[in-house]
């Protein structure tokens, strides 16, 4: 007789330990009701309303961070910081060097009430990649809340498209199509409010939808081309050229990274073909768009301060001042307060004159003009090193490149490549727009997701 078979001893289940999601459910909280929340007082009040639920989340996230903190050290099993985790310590750090130092007259480099990136909100970003890139999981899930949430917003946009004022989020019985100084200034749209900002919300959300949707069946990834197609003709709706020309930059990058290896070269021959094409066209040719005329004057050498709606005007100013205060900048969202020259747009019913040069600026002003505060540098990483100074330019430089190389090599995971491929298109919008607590939260958490799946390939 053959030996006797010893019976098998039951596999006892693993209890799941619910307080493992809580980062999870965090995250979701976060994509949900950050992005949808508007306040109580509409476009009005927007931005004070996302401010103060930014810092309660924060708050969250911070007793989340420390009970995982404390678990990790009763079990032993906490992580050396990575390299990424150390660029966004080091950038926390200049920035508050930079705000001890600051010199400005006015305001609070620390704390200020009208500064919304002022060096406590930096400081909780920072927070938030922290936390999330040693504790976080970007799952199935968290996509879905990001999916609905993004659905939910475009139905918003589809209905103010429609002329109609859901949540009375516009003041009185106005709607989208007074703004841009017909009954009141700027533009406005969705739960984000500026149309600059939600023009870079969408240059990030919307490659994550369509990326998500590669390798799968039409059947299975309609849904997301049909949210993504939403979120395109929005940004074309509102039609603000940042997000446009980072969803356009980006997809290049996009294409180039994540097409297959044996046809990239082919990939790189037609697009800098494409591209040398386009310069001979622009640079030949004077077409009747203001941006693509622009263009044109400055391919042939002619460069005006009003090229790009003011934008050379203001990156020339900070750059002449950038040597003065190179180590520490002016402080953390200190550049209102740091004696710029003002800024006058162009409106349809006023007439502005510019009497601008390289050497002075004197402006002249008559009735009805309107000049506008310089607040912002309109492109980040000119915005860092003119209040943060050149030490937090690197350390941010240096946080972004290492999550983008953990992009590329991880580029075969679908979590790295949706949210890899959105992180790209934001960061070239946000070449020519205005930083913001509204949307930057976003990039932040995108960086960390992707950290934290690099930071469990090497545990």
């Amino acid at each position: 007789m053959g030996k006797r078979k010893q019976p098998t001893k039951a596999v006892k289940k693993q209890k799941t330990d619910w307080t493992e999601s809580l980062l999870e459910v965090w995250i979701g909280l976060f994509v949900a009701f950050y992005l949808l929340f508007p306040g109580f007082r509409g476009y009005r009040g927007i931005s004070a309303a996302k401010t103060w639920s930014f810092y309660i989340l924060m708050l969250l996230l911070l007793a989340v961070g420390v009970w995982h903190f404390v678990r990790d050290l009763r079990r032993g099993a906490l992580r050396p910081l990575r390299l990424s985790q150390m660029a966004a310590l080091a950038f926390w750090t200049f920035t508050l060097f930079s705000a001890v130092f600051s010199q400005t007259e006015k305001g609070n480099a620390l704390l200020d009430g009208t500064a919304h990136e002022a060096a406590l909100t930096l400081s909780l970003y920072v927070l938030l990649f922290l936390v999330v890139s040693r504790w976080g999981v970007p799952t199935e899930r968290l996509f879905r809340v990001l999916f609905w949430a993004a659905a939910a917003f475009c139905v918003l946009c589809l209905l103010q498209a429609l002329g109609g004022n859901p949540f009375g989020l516009y003041p009185g019985n106005l709607n989208y199509y007074d703004g841009y100084n017909v009954k009141y200034s700027g533009g406005f749209a969705g739960t984000i409010g500026n149309v600059d900002f939600v023009s870079v919300f969408l240059a990030l959300v919307t490659p994550m939808l369509a990326l998500h949707s590669l390798g799968q069946r039409p059947k299975q990834a309609w849904p997301c081309w049909l949210l993504a197609a939403a979120c395109l003709a929005i940004a074309v709706w509102i039609h603000v050229l940042c997000g446009l020309m980072g969803l356009a930059l980006g997809g290049v990058i996009c294409l180039v990274v994540l097409c297959p290896a044996r046809r990239r070269k082919w990939v790189l021959l037609v697009l800098g073909a494409l591209a040398l094409c386009g310069v001979v066209v622009l640079r030949n040719c004077d077409l009747p768009v203001s941006f693509l005329h622009e263009l044109h004057e400055i391919l042939n050498g002619r460069i005006l301060d009003s090229y790009g709606t003011g934008r050379f005007y203001i990156w020339r100013q900070m750059l002449e001042r950038v040597p003065d205060r190179l180590l520490f900048g002016v402080g953390p969202d200190m550049a209102r307060y740091s004696g710029l020259a003002p800024f006058i747009r162009m409106t349809p019913k006023t007439v502005e004159v510019s009497l601008s040069g390289y050497e002075t600026s004197v402006w002249l002003l008559l009735p009805g003009f309107k000049t506008a505060q310089v607040t912002d540098a309109h492109c980040y990483p000119l915005h860092i090193l003119y209040c943060q100074g050149l030490p937090a330019l690197l350390s941010w430089l240096s946080l972004v490149g290492l999550t983008l190389i953990h992009w590329v090599k991880a580029r075969a995971d679908r979590a790295v490549r949706l949210l890899g491929g959105g992180l790209v298109c934001f960061l070239c919008a946000m070449l020519f727009c205005p930083s913001s607590i509204i949307v930057m939260p976003f990039a932040w958490l995108s960086m960390a997701l992707i950290e934290a799946k690099a930071g469990d390939r090497d545990a």
